[in-house]
């Protein structure tokens, strides 16, 4: 009786048990074979990315180990140094010893306040002082210039220059085959390195003033204010020059009023209304208006350019002379701005400006 109510408990037993289904149990491990395999690479990819940075980690440990290595070893050297009784010198010593070797190969182009210009070797820009060649050619060409004056005239101290070109006559040969001809009546003298009013002044020497330290008689055209171009003309001495402040007309110019043009260009201007003749030409910006000058005139020679010279008036006329400050050159100091450098013709009505004061002192008036 026992063994058949066991039998029959186990049986209900059984039959209350679920029973496992295998096909279900073999697609549950195959998904989680693929999770795991998914689980290693992405491990994998992590354990590459950990030994490459532990990898550059260890490189520059070493560049520091090493930079750290040298410098404690320069370091010990320095205090052996010091301990033998040597001069005594540190890291910070030996590290501006190498910058100043680096800087001694960088040339010192800005010169300190206070202190002259360093001094530029002229025979080294032997190209940069030829002058330009564009001499008369036909026999008409020699023959409006024959009148000349010649190298000798303009070979001369830069304050003896200026009084004599006052009186003589600027001739322009224009392309077109017009002549402008006006009387010299008003200059100014640059007396170079020592002028602290000059463009040479303390020896500077630039791509625009290098006409002035070439020789006597070359042209110096340059523009102020950028607009306004003045005319020189470079004499004897080191960077010397004479500024033509305005000339009275004679010939031509009256009629070339109207076709002024401006920095070369091809398309004139329009016409300066209400001026009269002596006006036109009676300052640096209307006598280069006037002649037609402009900067790429500069570097000509007044004794060899076709374009333009310098001949003897035809009148014997005998003229005064005024001597007084330049003008606008305040700025520079008590000495220049007063000292007598300025050039005009007295009682000629084309001159810019008269200096009543100093013509008074000298019982003109």
């Amino acid at each position: 009786m026992k063994r058949t109510r066991f039998n029959t408990k186990a049986k209900s037993g059984n039959e209350g048990i679920p029973v496992k289904d295998t096909s279900k149990d073999e697609t549950g491990m195959e998904s989680k074979d693929n999770k795991y395999h998914l689980e290693v690479q992405a491990k994998n990819l992590l354990n590459e990315k950990l030994n490459n940075s532990l990898a550059m980690l260890q490189t520059q440990s070493e560049v520091i180990d090493t930079a750290k290595s040298s410098s404690t070893s320069s370091s010990e050297d320095v205090k052996a140094s010091d301990k033998s009784g040597e001069s005594k010198l540190n890291l910070k010593s030996l590290k501006d010893r190498n910058k100043r070797v680096n800087e001694e190969l960088k040339p010192n182009t800005r010169p300190a306040k206070n202190k002259p210009r360093a001094v530029v070797d002229l025979e080294m820009m032997k190209e940069e002082l030829k002058q330009l060649e564009d001499p008369p050619l036909s026999t008409w060409e020699k023959e409006i210039c024959s009148n000349r004056l010649p190298f000798s005239f303009f070979d001369s101290p830069c304050e003896d220059l200026a009084q004599n070109l006052l009186g003589k006559v600027l001739v322009r040969y224009l392309e077109n085959g017009t002549i402008l001809k006006g009387r010299i009546v008003e200059t100014e003298g640059y007396l170079g390195v020592v002028d602290k009013a000059s463009h040479t002044y303390q020896n500077k020497i630039t791509p625009r003033n290098i006409p002035m330290y070439m020789p006597p008689g070359t042209i110096y055209v340059y523009m102020t204010y950028g607009m306004y171009h003045c005319f020189n003309i470079s004499s004897q001495g080191k960077g010397c020059a004479v500024l033509i402040r305005a000339v009275e007309p004679l010939e031509g110019i009256e009629s070339m009023a109207s076709q002024r043009t401006s920095k070369g260009a091809s398309v004139p201007k329009k016409p300066m209304k209400n001026l009269k003749t002596h006006e036109l030409c009676n300052g640096p910006s209307k006598l280069c208006m006037a002649f037609q000058l402009h900067k790429k005139h500069s570097k000509y020679s007044m004794c060899s350019w076709k374009g333009l010279w310098i001949e003897n008036s035809n009148t014997d006329e005998k003229i005064k002379i005024v001597k007084c400050p330049r003008i606008g050159i305040d700025g520079y100091g008590v000495e220049w701005s007063n000292k007598p450098l300025r050039y005009y013709i007295y009682g000629n009505k084309a001159v810019s400006k008269r200096n009543k004061k100093v013509e008074s002192s000298l019982g003109l008036n």
